[in-house]
Order: C-alpha cells, then sequence, then structure tokens
C-alpha cells in the first residue's frame, strides 16, 4: 500500500527539465507543496546554474550512479518524501529500501519520472515499500515517430552517408547505390501498437506506405480494426513480409532479445530494421554481425538506443557502416519535453489529492 505524502514535503530532482523548462518545472513542484533539492549534475548552461543555486538547495551528484542515487535520498539522515527524474536512473531495490528505511526523517512515497518508461525501476520492490511509481507514457509520441520517420528515410535514401562523402570530396561515393530505395510503395512493418507505432503508421502511410503491426496479446482483431495498418499475429510474419521493421515496445522480460540472430536472418535482402524503443528488444551483437553479412537480413538499420549510453558510450554498432546512431534523442523536442514535465507535475497533484488529509 502507497504511504501518503505529508506536505511540506522535500523532493530531490535528479535531473530538471532542460533550459528554459527547469524554472517553471521547478515552481510548479514548490506550488504543490514539495521544495526541491536540485541535481546541478546535467545542467549544463551556467546562468542557469546560478539562478536555481539562488533559489533552491542544490546538490551534485552522478544519478547513473546507484550508491551516489542512495546517499543522496538519504540526505544526511534528513530523506525525501518524493523524487523526480527525466533520465533512466537505477531506481533499484536496494536504493528504494534505503530511501524508506526508518530512522529518516522523511521516507519516499513517490517517484516520477518525465518519460513513458520506467524499466531501469524496481516496480515490485517499489510496490512492497510502499512507492508511488508516475511516467508520462504518449507525452513524447509525436516526437520519437517523427525521428523515427527521419531514420528511416535517412536508411533509405542514404542522407547522411552521402553528405559524409560529399564533404570527404568522394562524389563518386556519394552518388554510389543510387538510384535508392523508397518509403512509398513499400512495406512498413511495425512491433508494437501503443500510441508512437500508431503515429509511425500515420506518417508511413502518408508517404505511400502500406503499414503492417504486430502488437501485445490485447492486439486483438477488434482493437486492430480502426487501426490505420494490417494486424499480423506473428512477429516473423512481419519480419518476412517488410521492406522496413521498426521497433515500438517497452523493455520487459518477455521483449528482451525479441531481435535476435535468427529472426534477423528473417528480414529481405535489402531491407531497414530501425530501434527507437529500448536496446534490450534488439540484440546488438547479433544486428552488427547480420548488416555486415549480405546474405544475412537486413542491409541498413538506425538504432537511438543502446546498452552503454551517456559519456561511456560504448556499442559495436559504433564502427558498423551500415548503421545510423542517433544518442538516445528520439523524444527531445522542447514541446515532448515541455509537455512530458506538465503531465508529470499533474501527475504529482492527482496523487497529493488522492492521499488525504496527510497529503494536504
Amino acid at each position: 500500500m502507497t504511504a501518503a505524502l505529508r506536505l511540506p514535503g522535500r523532493v530531490l530532482v535528479v535531473d530538471p527539465a532542460p533550459g528554459g523548462l527547469a524554472l517553471p518545472e521547478l515552481d510548479a513542484l514548490h506550488g504543490l507543496g514539495l521544495e526541491p533539492t536540485v541535481n546541478l549534475r546535467r545542467v549544463a548552461d551556467s546562468g542557469l546554474r546560478a539562478e536555481i543555486a539562488a533559489r533552491w538547495t542544490t546538490v551534485d551528484f552522478d544519478g547513473f550512479a546507484e550508491e551516489q542515487l542512495a546517499c543522496a535520498l538519504e540526505s544526511g539522515g534528513a530523506g525525501f518524501d518524493a523524487l523526480k527524474c527525466r533520465a533512466g536512473i537505477p531506481l533499484t531495490a536496494a536504493v528504494l529500501a534505503r530511501a524508506t528505511a526508518a530512522g529518516l526523517g522523511r521516507r519516499l512515497v513517490l517517484v516520477g519520472r518525465a518519460a513513458s518508461g520506467a524499466d531501469t525501476f524496481d516496480a515490485g520492490a517499489a510496490d512492497r515499500l510502499g512507492v508511488a511509481i508516475r511516467t508520462t507514457p504518449g507525452a513524447n509520441a509525436a516526437a520519437v515517430a517523427e525521428l523515427t520517420l527521419a531514420l528511416v528515410l535517412d536508411a533509405l535514401r542514404g542522407v547522411s552517408r552521402r553528405s559524409d562523402a560529399l564533404r570527404a570530396g568522394r562524389w563518386g561515393d556519394a552518388v554510389d547505390g543510387l538510384p535508392t530505395g523508397s518509403l512509398a510503395g513499400a512495406r512498413l512493418g511495425l512491433i508494437g501498437s501503443g500510441a508512437i507505432a500508431r503515429r509511425v503508421a500515420e506518417l508511413g502511410r502518408a508517404f505511400g506506405a502500406e503499414v503492417l503491426v504486430h502488437g501485445s496479446p490485447r492486439f486483438t482483431a477488434e482493437r486492430a480494426a480502426g487501426w490505420p495498418g494490417r494486424r499480423v499475429r506473428t512477429v516473423e510474419e512481419l519480419l518476412a513480409a517488410c521492406d522496413v521493421v521498426s521497433v515500438h515496445v517497452p523493455a520487459t522480460a518477455e521483449t528482451r532479445g525479441l531481435i535476435g540472430r535468427e529472426r534477423l536472418r528473417l528480414m529481405r535482402p535489402g531491407s531497414v530494421l530501425v530501434n527507437t524503443a529500448r536496446s534490450s528488444v534488439v540484440d546488438e551483437i547479433a544486428l552488427d554481425r547480420a548488416l555486415r553479412d549480405p546474405l544475412s537480413g537486413p542491409s541498413r538499420a538506425a538504432v537511438d538506443v543502446f546498452d552503454e549510453e551517456g559519456p561511456g558510450f560504448a556499442s559495436p554498432l559504433a564502427d558498423n557502416p551500415f548503421c545510423t546512431l542517433s544518442p538516445h534523442a528520439a523524444g527531445m523536442t522542447r514541446s515532448a519535453m515541455e509537455e512530458s514535465s506538465r503531465r508529470l507535475v499533474r501527475a504529482f497533484a492527482e496523487f497529493l489529492g488522492e492521499a488525504g488529509p496527510a497529503g494536504r
């Protein structure tokens, strides 16, 4: 059972909204009765850092480091009632246990992430310890869909690699492979049937693509009836039938390794695979090897998510000439991040309203 949140309360902001969105977000949290303590580690702008420091308590720690996160939540024994983040921080069972331990002035009861997923959070431990989790699914659907289509078009038309060749003075390499493929008249397969996949389907159809979709077991024929695409029953059927395949499923035990060596071999020669979902869904090593083998599945890929991200970025795809890389930026448009921030503050407000007298 989720515990009530006492007001006024304390909220640890692991990473505030970016740029000019940070102060309105912090003001909104303060307006709910939550006093922010702001981590400045990912705030690059010196002016913004100074302005935040002038108004709020600040700290500086690596939110991706489990021990540092746990120590920040304990905060000298004072503790926090709530946590807000954007990134996939390691909110493990051990971190949650320390943040809710007896002896802290305040125990953690609410965690919010301004993003759609929470796969780096131990949801089971949170439930056992009475910590509510709030996310913002769908807030960045349009942004992710836009980048997905951009990556699809780049893979088909070779925009980035032709630009690189021209900058290096290699006109011959720039025109090599012409004429290119086209989304018009192609079969676009979507693995996943959520808000992002639906928007990709709409955009794909606007380009003249035929859309096929494979969803979860809940994506029944009845639910697919009003969908902008044709439902297929299996992943294997979709992979074998499509010229372009785009992945849009969350990271779960069921989707881990969903696309590996054997399924990549089912894809059409010359086909394209795009992953803007989660790195665990597509085996990076298997994809790297498939792209380098002209007889094994896709010939081009575009990837926005990786097993090792941030300053320590590493991937077998990093030197693969047949793969376009993007730094997990699909949902990072100003409008999408503003909407995510707004929705998360609203979710916090709703939680406080449901908490009863202790939360008011």
